[in-house]
């Protein structure tokens, strides 16, 4: 039997992040529970990791911009530890349909200080060579974008939090979560029990059973996505900026000295009716799925049809919302004050953790935060019919 203040679940980077933040205000009282028997074992292991301000929607780029910051400056924000951050550049490419939703992002990054222009067709081969660049309508670049190592900073988020007195649970997933007086008993299938005021889901793909046991719908589906690792010529090596390819619906990130890794931007999620079991699920890559891959970096990158060499792959999971946007929420209004979630990431939980702690924490301190209105990632926005909708149809890119 454990008694806290605060019972965080899920220690992924985004669990990691709020645990942190949670210390860092001065909450000493606090566990973190996972299922595994160590850190970042779950989908944050297999995040792409790409860092970028590039969203079609103002709340979640202004998230971003947040969050790019603090991954730029972690040794600053969390002295002693690093999130291993590579600044590469991101290239987005767009199609027609996309133009002009581009242009008003162009707009809204301005205000927000973000480093984001559209390029001149002259100024795209001096960026990235390599790329086929006449492909598309338009280009837009951010300098200061990069990719980090999750593992590496969901460790940071842990370390630094257990400093400041957190404590940890391993192998404990949770059983069941039930209210007794003005607290909560915690249940794992271990034999660890844990009694709170208060707990945070950070929960991932793994949600769903624990809002059912709760009885509180959750629109949440567990989605596929598969990933190819192929390696790079010489001509191609080196640190060479992310690229989003709306065209082909992929991304290319070139990572190491020598591979890139290639995925899905997330067209084809909106209409998938298939939904994967996070513990029993193909965890690698079909020859289907190569072919495709292969397919558009190859169109995209010239090179890499006559060079490139696929050398392996393997799927993660998004927990994907109906409008592809996170739930950030107390679930006071179902009946359960002083439980919060943080949930349905829809595959921007690595890239947005700094933020996403900072906030869920003003959250559980302050019991509100004012920086900007968070009260449009409620759930009952699916009831309600107030879906958060971006500018583009690539799920992924937001």
């Amino acid at each position: 039997m454990q008694t806290v203040d605060v019972a965080v679940v899920g220690g992924g980077s985004t669990g990691c992040s709020i645990l942190y933040n949670i210390a860092k205000s001065g909450e000493k009282s606090t566990v973190l529970l996972d299922m595994s028997t160590q850190l970042a074992t779950g989908q944050t292991s297999r995040s792409t990791a790409v860092i970028r301000t590039h969203y079609s929607i103002e709340i979640l780029a202004r998230m971003a911009l947040n969050s790019f910051r603090f991954f730029k400056n972690f040794n600053d924000e969390i002295p002693g530890y690093t999130a291993g951050y590579v600044e590469s550049g991101l290239l987005i490419g767009a199609d027609e349909a996309s133009e002009d939703a581009v242009r008003q992002n162009i707009e809204t990054y301005k205000k927000l200080g973000i480093d984001s222009r559209i390029l001149e067709a002259g100024e795209i081969a001096q960026i990235e060579p390599m790329l086929k660049a006449d492909d598309f309508s338009i280009m837009v670049y951010e300098p200061n974008s990069g990719y980090a190592d999750p593992s590496t900073t969901a460790s940071a988020f842990a370390s630094a939090a257990e400093k400041l007195g957190a404590r940890f649970l391993f192998g404990t997933k949770v059983a069941s979560i039930e209210r007794v007086g003005d607290s909560y008993v915690i249940s794992t299938s271990s034999t660890d029990i844990v009694t709170c005021k208060k707990v945070v889901l950070a929960t991932g793909v793994w949600s769903k059973p624990i809002f059912d046991r709760l009885g509180v719908r959750l629109p949440m589906k567990v989605v596929r996505h598969p990933v190819a690792i192929l390696g790079r010529p010489n001509e191609y090596r080196g640190v060479r900026p992310v690229i989003f390819d709306f065209l082909r619906s992929a991304y290319y990130k070139p990572e190491a000295k020598s591979e890139v890794s290639v995925g899905s931007l997330g067209r084809e999620l909106d209409t998938s009716n298939i939904e994967a079991d996070p513990d029993n699920y193909d965890q690698g890559i079909n020859y289907k799925e190569i072919e495709d891959i292969s397919r558009s970096v190859s169109e995209a990158l010239p090179i890499m049809a006559s060079k490139g060499v696929y050398k392996r792959g393997y799927s993660g999971l998004y927990d994907n919302t109906p409008d592809q946007q996170p739930i950030i929420d107390e679930l006071s209004s179902y009946g359960y004050p002083g439980i919060y979630c943080l949930v349905g990431l829809s595959g921007h939980g690595f890239k947005l953790s700094p933020e996403f702690g900072r906030i869920m924490a003003s959250l559980i301190q302050d019991g509100k935060f004012t920086e900007y209105d968070v009260s449009v990632f409620k759930l009952k926005r699916f009831e309600e019919g107030r879906l958060l909708k971006g500018r583009y149809q690539l799920s992924t890119v937001g």
